[in-house]
């Protein structure tokens, strides 16, 4: 177990109940590891297609600094009353996910909840969270309900990418006292035209992955399942009562590409639990 896990925390918060619940998370992951939490927030900017009289435009202003302040504190009074050290940053212009993607390069993990304030759907993703997991260099939860991460579903394909995943889950498992299950799905139409081969390849990618781990003390379940690889991994997690699903991604290394894998994206959308993106190049 690396004695540098998980040393900083960055949370981006904004006010909304989705926020709260990233907050009330990461209080228990901190807690856990000890880590410091640094809570960010991007000032709301004033964008109208028209001027306004300037002594307006200064009370909107000011009001839109008091908003600011006000989410900063009530963030840091969460952490202080768990106990939790907590710094505060702020910046006063810019995209937001851009924003959290520069400052998430000094953090080993990023935790932000899946909706802004101004979004409805509690399990979709919101603009500003979707960026953020597309173009991560950093560890990544998007929290969708509070939880105490302690069922883990860790899902992998065989792929190198995966692999880091796992072992970046299994530390966060032994630090959080959590519950493990490595899933692999293989597609049906393989299964249909031959179920011993899909049973064979499924077993050998199972194998693979927990041997990358062998030297872990988790009791680690393992789970073969057969179907379209982002709904049964939601089916999965529904069933099985998982708190957190964790997937690494392939990871391109700039902001103008595309980062997550088709699966990583399908499941960050259709999940009703927790999410964790493990980049490759972290």
């Amino acid at each position: 177990m690396s004695k540098e896990f998980l040393k900083k925390i960055l949370v981006p918060v904004d006010g909304s109940a989705s926020s709260l619940m990233a907050e009330e998370t990461t209080a228990i992951i901190a807690k856990k590891t000890k880590a410091t939490v640094t809570v960010f927030n991007t000032r709301q900017q004033l964008e109208l297609g028209y001027r306004l009289p300037r002594n307006v435009e200064n009370e909107i202003i000011g009001n839109l600094e008091q908003q600011t302040e006000r989410i900063l504190s009530e963030a840091r009074t969460l952490f202080m009353e768990e106990g939790v050290t907590v710094e505060t940053e702020i910046s006063r212009s810019g995209d937001p996910a851009n924003k959290i993607l520069e400052l998430s390069k000094d953090y080993d993990l990023i935790v932000m909840g899946a909706q802004g304030e101004n979004e409805k759907d509690p399990y979709a993703l919101g603009s500003v969270a979707k960026k953020v997991m597309r173009h991560t260099l950093r560890p990544t939860l998007i929290v969708k309900k509070v939880s105490a991460l302690s069922n883990l579903l860790i899902c992998i394909d065989g792929s190198e990418h995966a692999i880091k995943a796992i072992k970046y889950a299994v530390e966060l498992a032994d630090k959080m006292g959590s519950k493990v299950t490595v899933l692999n799905v293989q597609e049906q139409r393989i299964y249909n035209f031959s179920p011993k081969d899909a049973e064979k390849l499924g077993g050998q990618i199972l194998s693979k992955a927990l041997e990358s781990i062998r030297e872990t003390k988790l009791e680690v379940a393992k789970k073969l399942e057969f179907g379209i690889f982002s709904d049964k991994i939601v089916e999965v997690a529904e069933k099985g009562e998982h708190d957190l699903i964790v997937l690494g991604s392939r990871g391109l290394g700039t902001v103008s590409k595309f980062l997550l894998g088709s699966v990583s994206d399908h499941v960050s959308h259709k999940a009703k639990c927790s999410v964790l993106i493990v980049p490759a190049k972290t």
